[in-house]
């Protein structure tokens, strides 16, 4: 394992066998990964959840992901071998998102709770066509605002194996689906939270991590899409999925429904609410209102440079401060509860033409970008 010493980003280099790379992650990331379980545990517990009911939820869903994607779950318990973690808490952190709205979404259907419904995670992103940028390249990008209590306990792995796509990608440590990244064909990923009533249904579909790695994992673009569409989800969330060769598709989803949506002037932003009425109600603005402006802010800070976008500028639109502390780049509300406030735990400029992520570790602010490519 490799760290910046001044931003304490950890960087794991992993190859070809699933068990072996669980092994490692768990090994060398142990008190990281015990401090994400306390973490959700104490987020489950602010939102109505015990630890005892999270934990016996837990159990259903390693079946489910043993069922869905077995190398997953072989690579999850790796990760409890070597982190002597027992495999139901990894599996809590792989599902986490469901657990939460599995339990709760019925409360939020019927009676709506922002306290027990603002479990997911935030986040401003972006995608850029190549007639937009100033080398002419695919880019993705992405503040992910999330739990304070993260920050420093998460993780970049890179995968690169003779059989099967090589990857990097940015994720908590414990969990192995990573919520941003690119892989050796182009493919890269960001994505965004969002809420509908519907969460909930269909109890045990593939969790929304699964899902993000075999999004990672493929090898066409094609095969990128179908883990978010093939089967109906527990919960909705936002897939921005972009392609080096100059394709972005942006996909709302709730859980039975899917919706499409691509840059316009070759530009796409999305922050945490629905743009599409399909899904239902869209109930995010209720819990965090800056969303209602932080993706069109995003969109039009881009605008201005149409045409010349490079890193820097990208950057910059990412550091934006306008309605702090609930901006763009998010810093934490400490009128809130410790166990509720959010920050900009890491940001992203992920060049998919290079291959290569260049990463904030916190608020962009004030944390400098580092580049990190799939090879080195």
């Amino acid at each position: 394992m490799n760290k910046s010493a001044k931003y304490d980003l950890p960087v794991l280099n992993l190859g070809e066998d699933p068990f072996e790379r669980g092994l490692i992650h768990g090994r060398e990331l142990s008190s990281m990964i015990n401090n994400n379980v306390k973490t959700y545990l104490n987020r489950f517990k602010a939102g109505g959840l015990n630890e005892n009911t999270a934990r016996d939820e837990s159990e259903n869903w390693i079946e489910a992901i043993k069922r869905q994607n077995e190398e997953y779950f072989v690579e999850m318990s790796g990760v409890a071998e070597g982190s002597n973690i027992p495999i139901k808490d990894i599996a809590m952190l792989n599902a986490r998102y469901e657990i939460t709205f599995g339990l709760f979404g019925k409360e939020a259907n019927n009676d709506f709770d922002a306290s027990k419904v603002d479990n997911t995670d935030g986040c401003s992103t972006f995608g850029l066509l190549p007639e937009v940028t100033s080398n002419n390249h695919t880019i993705l990008g992405q503040n992910w605002d999330w739990l304070a209590g993260i920050h420093n306990n998460c993780v970049l792995i890179r995968i690169n194996r003779s059989k099967g796509t090589n990857i990097i990608f940015f994720t908590e440590a414990g969990i192995l689906g990573g919520k941003m990244g690119v892989n050796e064909h182009g493919i890269g990923l960001v994505e965004n939270g969002l809420v509908s009533n519907h969460d909930g249904a269909n109890q045990y579909e593939k969790p929304f991590h699964v899902r993000c790695r075999e999004i990672l994992d493929s090898d066409s673009f094609d095969q990128a899409l179908r883990p978010v569409i093939e089967t109906k989800r527990v919960c909705s969330a936002n897939f921005v999925i972009g392609h080096a060769d100059g394709e972005i598709i942006n996909i709302e989803t709730s859980p039975n429904e899917a919706s499409y949506h691509f840059p316009e002037e070759g530009i796409i932003t999305h922050s945490n609410h629905f743009t599409d009425t399909r899904h239902g109600p869209s109930l995010m603005e209720r819990i965090s209102t800056s969303t209602l402006y932080r993706g069109n802010r995003l969109k039009r800070l881009l605008m201005k440079n149409k045409g010349n976008l490079d890193e820097h500028l990208c950057k910059q639109a990412l550091a934006d401060h306008f309605g702090l502390p609930n901006a763009i780049c998010r810093h934490p509300d400490e009128t809130l509860p410790q166990a509720k406030q959010t920050m900009t735990n890491a940001a992203f400029v992920i060049d998919l033409n290079q291959r290569r992520m260049s990463v904030a570790n916190g608020p962009p602010c004030s944390n400098s970008f580092i580049n990190y490519s799939i090879d080195s």
